[in-house]
This record gives C-alpha cells, structure tokens and sequence, in this order.
C-alpha cells in the first residue's frame, strides 16, 4: 500500500476575506468553495494579484445571486467562487459541501473510505494530481465542478445554481460544461482501474511471456505507467537474467518473456501506483485532495518445468526367437512424474544396449556386469506415449562380440542364451540443442528386466536313448529246443547273463526291433522341456504362436551292426559306460537300416516287421538276410545329424554345422540296453564215406558244423572261478552233437524224400557222439558195420555239453539255452547223408572197350573204330557206338557225331567204322542192351581207354604204343587224368 499523507501537515487552511466593491459592504464567507460577499470591508482586502479564491488560488466567480438548497440551506444575494480553496502540502484542495460554508481547514485528513464514491475519487484524484499546477482558472473551476458533482451530495443542485447565476467573467456556461466533460473523460481515460495480467507458454512449460496491460475504466490499456515485476519461483526474466524487471506500460500488452530455471510453481508479482484521494473531515465544510499515489500488485501463479525426466517401458517383440530372427524391442517413451510433463518440442535420445547371459537373467538380481556386451541400438521419441520399434535394421553388432564370433548379426546370433535389451538416457546421448531439457546429472537406466529378456535358440539339441529290451518285452513267442525244454525265443540279459553282458538274445531269423526315445535338451533352463526347446517352422515362429504342431520334423537314421564276439561287446560297453569314446571293431557288419520322421518327442517302435506299425522298418543291407543274420553280438546306432534334416524347407535356413542342432547326435555303438545276441545257429551237414557199401563192410560219418552266415561268430563265456581281480578267459560255448543212423528200407535202391523230422518207420540201428565241439569245422565219427541190406540215413542234433568245461562252470547250461539256437539239426534224408548196402553179389557183367589211341589224317579223312571187351556178359545181345568230338570245355560243349547201327554183343568185337574229316579229339560211349532190349549199361563220358586223338599226317604217330607220358600229356590236354591211362572200364549191373 501507499504511504498516506496527512494533507494539513505543515499547513492551514486560512480564512481569506475578500472585499468586493458593492452597494453595500457585507462580510464574504466561502461556502463549498465559494466566497460570499458580503461587505465593503472585504472588498478592500482583496489581493489586486488574485483572479479569483483565496490567496491567489485559481477558479472563476459568478455573478450575485442567491442559491437555495432543497435541504433548506440557502446563500442569498452572494457572488460565488469555485476552484481550488486552499494547497495542502503543495496538493490543490478542492470543496466537497456545497450546502455548507468553507470556514477554514480545521478537521481531519484520512483517506477516502465511501466505497460508492471511492472510484470516482480516485479519478478525480487522479484528475486533480495531473492538474495540481495547473493555474488556469477554467481547469481549475471546472475540476471543482467535477468534484461537486461526482462527489458532493449536493453538488448538483449547487452547480445548476451556479448556471442560472452565471459567470462574472469567465466563459459561457456550455463553454464551462464542455469542459468538465472533457476533463471527466480524460480523468476516465487516464485513471488504472485494473491490471490485466496472463500467462502464456512458448516453449513447453520451459519458456513463455507474461502478457500485462494497465486497463482504464473503459477497458482500455493506458500507456505510460511504470511498473516493476518480480517472479517468485524457478524462472527469471529474459531481458534481465534475474527475477526482476522495471517497465512503462504503452497502450498495448506488454510481453514480458521469461525462461524457466527449474521446474515448479511461479509466482509473477506486477507493482504500479494508482492515485489516492483524501478527505478532511472537518467540523465545518469537508475537503478533497489528492494524496501521493497507492502502490497495487496483481499476481497469477503457473507451472513451469525447465526439464524433464524422460523414460522407457520397453517389451521384447518376441520373448523366444530363433535363429534367423533379430531380438526386437518395442518401446513406450514415458516420464517420471517426479519430474513434470513431457516438454513440447523436446525429442529424446536413449541408447540400448543388447546383452547376452548363458543363464536365464534373473529381475533384481542379475545385471549387466553378468553379460557380455552383443549390440547397441539407438531410438528416440517426441513426447509420452511415444512408440518406438528396434529390428534388425536399425542394431549395431558391438566389434567385440563380433571378434569373439565370427560372423554374428542381428538375425545371426551365435549361441543359445537370453538376450536383454537395457536402455539409457543421459544428456550426452541427445543431440546439443536438446541437452537442456534434461537434468544435467540425469541417467536413467531400465537395467535388466523381464520383459526385456528374450531366449535366443540358435539351436534346439535333440536326444536320443534306445531299449533293446523295452522293445521286446511283450514278446510272449516259444521254441522247444533239442532237449526238449521250451524257452522263449527272446530272452533279456541281466546279472545273471552268461556272458555278463547288457545284451538280448534272439533266435536267427526273429523280427528285428529297437524302441528309441527321442527327447530334446533343456534349452532354457527352465528344469523342464517343452516346445520351446524345439525349433519351429517358419509359420509357427513369433509370440504365442509356438506350438507342438509348428515344431520341425526331424530326420532319425539308424544302424544294425553286426558280428561280433563277446569279448568285443562286453569291452564297448564298459567304455560306452565309462564315457569313453567307442569305435566299431572292423569286423562289424552293417546288417540294417531305418529312418524315420517325426516332429514330437517320445518312444517309437522300430521293426522289421512292417504288420507292426512301426515308426521305422529295418531294412536289410544290400547282400544281407534278415532271417539269417551272423550269429554273435550286434548293437544299435542312431544319429540325428545336421545335414540330413530338411530345414530350408521348413524355416527357410540351410542346415549346417551348428543348425538346427547345436551338434550332430550319435548314439554311440553298445550303449546300454543296445546289444542283441544272435544265438548260434550252426548249419550242420555230413557226408558219410562211402555211399554205397557191401554187406559187412564199415563206413564212417563225418560231421560238418557250418556257419549259416559267413560272419556267424562262435560264442564265448567268461570263467566264474578265477582269482579275484584277475581278468576270466573267455570260454568258448562246448557243444555236443548227437548223431543217429537210422535204417529206411530194405531196398538198397531205395528213394527217401528228404523231411524236417525222422520219419516214423525209420529204424535206429547206430548211435554215437561227438562231444566238446567249440568251432566250426568238419569232425568224423568212429567206423561202425554194415550186415544187412537196405538203404540208410545219418541224422543228427546239436545237444548241450553240460559236462564238457573242464572248470565245471555252472553257467555252462545257461550258456547253451541263452546263446545257441533252440534246435540244433539238419534235414532227414539229404542225399550225403544216406547209405546203401548192397547183398552179395554173384559175377557181374564187365563191360569195357579199347579205342585206337592216335590216327593220322589220310587224303583229308581218318577211319575210326572202336573195340567191344565183354566179361561175364552172358545176358548182352546188343551193343551201339556213339561218336562224340571233345571240346576244349567241360563236357556240356562236346558234340555227337554218329550213332552206329547196333551189332552183336561179343567180346572183342569192333563197332562200324565212321570216318571223320576234322583233326581233334574223339571218344567212344557203348551201350549195351539185353535180349529184352533193356539197356543194361552205357558208357561212361571222356573215358581215357575210349579217346581217339586224330592228328594231321607229318606228325609223330606212336599208335597205341605211345609211351606213357606223351600219352599222359595228351589226355592232360583234354581233360583226363593221367591216372586213369590204358584202364579198363568195368560197368556194374
């Protein structure tokens, strides 16, 4: 507020009497301002300087008359004066009663409290301090009319009096009004009234202007009225630098510019001084004046932020990726309300940066320092709820972790983990114009978050196990072997296996199976696996769209291999069990082959029975038998390797080392539960020594224990009572083979047709044994006699040598039903098995012939004949020759050249001569008929005693007398053996 001024301090209000030259002299009184003449007395003390009022002050007279009031107060027949009455402290004092007479200033100054008038006081003040030496007697007189009317409440009825009275000598009284008007509306026009203050922002909440205006009674800005300005808050003002600032108003709003400091409430306070009127209450006539000017202020409150804290709620696009896709980021740019809005205009910066973690990061307890740097990626928003997206476009590989892997990219990450995105803001991110809207000491930081954290599978790792035995176990199929016990055809190993191995043992020619269980890692670390372990097909790839259904299908391969010994397997197992790398022996046979798809974890059946339904069938090798594989151990593998899979097809990448496994699967030969033994299953054959004998004469048998397969491997077993700690011998597996000679009929020719199975009306006439068999090869019988006619047949059986281990091993009987076939024989009947015993005979009918040896070519022909040699023949009528040419080949090439008629059967007799016109070698086959025509023999092919060698003349002949080794060289030359030279041939009947 204004300091208010006592306007009587210093100063009196003097009583002037004026003398006024009149009819009569009378005493003036100043009456609301105006003297009142009265006498001449007066009149003589006027002051001749004086125009008008008292003591020379300015105003104007009016001429004598009376003036009555409607309160009944009435001045009769007195000139009026109206101006200024007196100077108070240099203030021009005005009249404010004009029903009351002015008899000094005797009274009390305070300030102007009538609230109805109060503002037009303070126009009249501000009127009354614009003129206040202002001496013109018009201005003068017309402001202390503006203060009768405006604020005396007889001022009206005084002024309209003063009209009918008139003006001594001044103006007309329109010439007087118009002034008044004109004062009035310049007091209107230049009085503040009020003070029009706004604020505006320009720059966010950061910059902005205060809009301020000095307003008139009209609405109008007034010019020229100083001001001062202090802003209370974080802002000062541009043009100063500082919270303060001075100004002159002009007749527009100003705009006053200020910059926020900080961020917060401002308080801007305008100062500027109105004018103040004064009133003397005083015991006789009140008074007006102005007093000095009343200091007001205005103040409007605003927000202001000079910065602010930008953040980031950040999501990964996809929380699983795989390789060939980039960790994408997707961003909300928000702020800490801690520190305002969003300045308009302002675009951040903020740098994330990709790391990696081999373990799954944890919220809250893993950070940065836990990973290694991958990448960095920038982006930048305008306001909140700003988005923004990071793909592979727009990350940068770090050049470390490029060094460290070769050839990484955003889609081409190299390792299975979790990958974070962490984002930073900080000042030196932002571009120079930018850095002041933030704290210069602000650095925000999301760390590692959840939601931030993808797992990259770069690889899925399947795995893969395999039971032999849960592939078997429902296999409820028998075999009765020879000794007559009925075991199953599959039995499965256990501690108590013979050959102490982790093995299954089938018959030959049983149906081949294996039950795998295909799995995949725990590639996320999360203790379970599911399909996110398992890599995906290009449509079943993004946010919740990894499915069982859209896993890729996987290509499994599978091998059988086969032949090999105990000892071989029993080894492989131990360093399969030991962790040691296990090769196949090179002895192993590949006997089988299966593949299969699949796109789910699980058990599958794999079989060479197709009725089965299995996932794979084992197909057999080129070459291979399924029904007769080797006997001996085989094992299982598996492999699931990188290049076999189709993956370009199915996500759009190209297998490699390291795709779409982090490493080919091999399921290593003889690991657990992956070996079978094929039983033995030897091939047994004899062939007896003589297949036709005489009646008393002995034979022998001789037993042969084939293999059935070329790789067929004999079985062993450990000992059982060795020293402990010393490593037991293999024992091969002793076999006996029980051998019985049965007779089938009494007919020495009689046929047998061959069966599995002893026929019922054969015979046993000889037993024997052949014991302690422990490898393949051919063992004889002891001789044994033949007394009586008829045909005979060998048959034999392989039996267990439960006594034959010369340690008496217990298992030994184990041994015989896990490791050899159930039975064990051949075939009755086979052909090198049977025996004919013939009765004894009377002389037979010898037959033989005597060729010519060599003949010379004469005149381009040779005569060839043969000789007839007949002994104890008498049942022989006719005999015929055939001519046949030997070829330099077996017999199928040799050609027939004649058939002679037929002759007289008589010893020496020569056959019709043929003549031949070729050199070569020839040879004689005779047949003989008896007197029914019956052929009762025929010659045998190539006989030596029946060749002709035909030669061309100039040669040597030697005839039949060659000497025997040109002969011997000669028959050589076609095929006979010198051994046989000059024999006979004897045809028995």
């Amino acid at each position: 507020m204004g300091r208010n001024s006592n306007p009587t301090r210093g100063s009196t209000i003097r009583h002037v009497v004026r003398t006024i030259a009149a009819a009569s002299a009378a005493v003036a009184t100043l009456a609301a301002g105006l003297l009142v003449a009265g006498t001449a007395d007066a009149a003589v003390t006027r002051d001749p300087s004086e125009r008008v009022g008292w003591n020379g002050n300015p105003g104007l007279w009016t001429n004598q008359g009376t003036i009555t009031f409607s309160n009944g107060a009435s001045y009769l027949n007195e000139a009026q004066a109206l101006g200024v009455v007196d100077r108070v402290n240099g203030k021009n004092a005005y009249c404010i009663q004009a029903d009351v007479k002015y008899t000094g200033t005797s009274g009390t100054w305070g300030e102007w409290t009538d609230e109805r008038t109060k503002p037009d006081a303070q126009k009249l003040a501000w009127l009354t301090n614009k003129y206040n030496n202002d001496r013109d007697d018009l201005t003068q007189a017309a402001i202390a009319g503006l203060i009768h009317q405006k604020l005396d409440p007889m001022g009206n009825e005084y002024l309209n009096g003063l009209r009918q009275l008139g003006w001594a000598d001044g103006p007309s009284w329109d010439a007087y009004t118009a002034k008044m008007n004109s004062l009035w509306t310049e007091a209107v026009n230049g009085t503040p009234t009020d003070l029009d203050m706004q604020y505006r922002y320009t720059t966010g909440q950061r910059k902005g202007t205060i809009n301020v205006g000095i307003l008139n009674g009209n609405g109008a800005y007034i010019a020229g009225i100083p001001y001062t300005a202090t802003l209370n808050g974080p802002a000062v003002f541009d043009q100063t630098g500082t919270n303060t600032i001075s100004g002159t108003t002009t007749n527009s709003a100003q705009h006053v510019m200020w910059t926020a400091t900080g961020n917060g409430e401002v308080t801007p306070t305008f100062k500027y001084k109105v004018p103040k009127a004064a009133k003397l209450e005083s015991p006789n006539q009140n008074l007006m004046a102005d007093t000095d000017p009343e200091t007001v202020s205005k103040n409007i409150t605003f927000q202001v932020q000079a910065n602010f804290k930008p953040t980031i709620r950040s999501d990964q696009s996809d929380h699983r990726i795989e390789y060939g896709h980039a960790p994408e980021d997707d961003l909300t740019w928000h702020v800490d309300p801690t520190g305002g809005d969003w300045i308009q205009g302002a675009t951040i910066k903020s740098t994330g940066t990709l790391y990696y973690f081999a373990n799954k990061p944890v919220e809250g307890r893993t950070t940065v320092r836990d990973g290694v740097k991958a990448a960095t990626a920038t982006a930048a928003g305008d306001r909140d709820g700003a988005t923004s997206h990071v793909d592979a476009s727009s990350i940068t590989m770090d050049p470390g972790f490029v060094k460290a892997h070769p050839g990484a990219t955003p889609s081409s990450l190299p390792a299975t983990g979790w990958y974070t995105w962490v984002w930073e803001i900080t000042p030196g991110m932002q571009d120079a114009n930018m850095r002041q809207y933030l704290p210069a000491d602000y650095d925000w930081s999301d760390n590692v978050l959840e939601a931030e954290t993808t797992l990259h599978v770069r690889s899925m790792q399947p795995t893969i196990t395999s039971s032999v035995s849960a592939a078997y176990k429902h296999d409820q199929s028998k075999v009765t072997g020879a000794d007559g016990i009925e075991r199953p055809v599959v039995q499965i190993g256990s501690t108590a296996a013979s050959d102490r191995t982790d093995v299954v043992y089938l018959e030959k020619g049983g149906v081949i199976r294996d039950k795998v269980t295909l799995g995949v890692s725990d590639m996320n670390g999360d203790g379970k696996t599911d399909t996110a372990d398992w890599l995906h097909t290009k449509d079943g790839q993004g946010e919740g769209r990894e499915t069982e259904a859209n896993q890729i299908t996987i290509r499994v391969n599978g091998a059988l291999y086969g032949g090999m010994t105990r000892e071989q397997a029993e080894q492989a197992q131990k360093d399969a069990a030991s962790g040691k790398t296990v090769e196949l022996p090179k002895q192993a046979v590949k006997l089988a082959t299966t593949t299969f798809t699949t796109n789910r974890a699980g058990d599958y059946l794999l079989s060479s029975r197709k009725g089965e339904k299995p996932a794979g069938v084992w197909k057999a090798e080129n070459g291979i038998d399924l029904t007769n594989p080797p006997s001996g151990y085989a094992t299982f593998v598996y492999d699931i390797a990188n290049r076999d899979q189709d993956t370009k097809n199915q996500t759009g990448i190209e297998p490699s080392r390291d795709y779409p496994f982090a490493k080919d699967v091999h399921e290593a030969p003889f690991t657990a539960d992956e070996t079978i033994m094929t039983r033995l299953t030897p091939k047994l054959d004899s062939t007896v020594s003589s297949k036709e004998v005489k009646a008393g004469e002995t034979t022998v048998d001789r037993l042969v224990v084939a293999k059935t397969n070329e790789k067929d491997v004999w079985p062993t077993y450990p000992q059982s009572n060795v020293t402990e700690g010393e490593t037991p011998k293999g024992t091969p597996l002793s076999l006996d083979f029980h051998g019985v000679l049965y007779k089938v009929s009494d007919d020495p020719a009689a046929a047998i047709e061959q069966t599995d199975t002893v026929p019922e009306n054969a015979v046993k006439v000889h037993e024997t044994d052949i014991k302690d068999v422990t490898k393949f090869g051919t063992y004889s019988t002891d001789s044994f006699t033949l007394t009586e006619p008829g045909t005979y047949a060998w048959h034999w059986v392989m039996t267990p040598s439960l006594t034959g281990d010369q340690n008496h091993n217990p298992l030994t009987a184990l041994a015989w039903r896990q490791l050899t076939h159930g039975k064990v024989q051949h075939a009755f009947g086979l052909a090198s098995e049977i025996v004919r015993v013939r009765k004894p005979e009377t002389p037979k009918c010898e037959v033989s012939t005597r060729s010519q040896g060599e003949v010379t070519m004469e005149n381009g022909g040779a005569d060839l004949h043969d000789e007839l040699l007949l002994k104890n023949c008498e049942q022989a009528a006719k005999a015929e020759f055939e001519l046949w040419k030997q070829s330099n080949g077996d017999q199928s090439g040799d050609v027939l050249i004649t058939v002679t008629g037929k002759v007289d059967a008589k010893d020496g007799i020569h056959s019709p001569t043929v003549t031949v016109h070729e050199t070569g070698t020839y040879y004689w086959r005779e047949k003989v008929y008896d007197q029914t025509g019956k052929l009762i023999s025929y010659g045998d092919a190539r006989k030596p005693n029946e060749t002709v060698l035909v030669k061309e003349k100039g040669l040597a002949s030697t005839g039949v007398g060659t000497p025997m080794l040109l002969w011997a060289g000669v028959l050589a030359g076609a095929g006979i053996a010198l051994a046989l030279a000059g024999s006979r041939k004897r045809i028995r009947l």
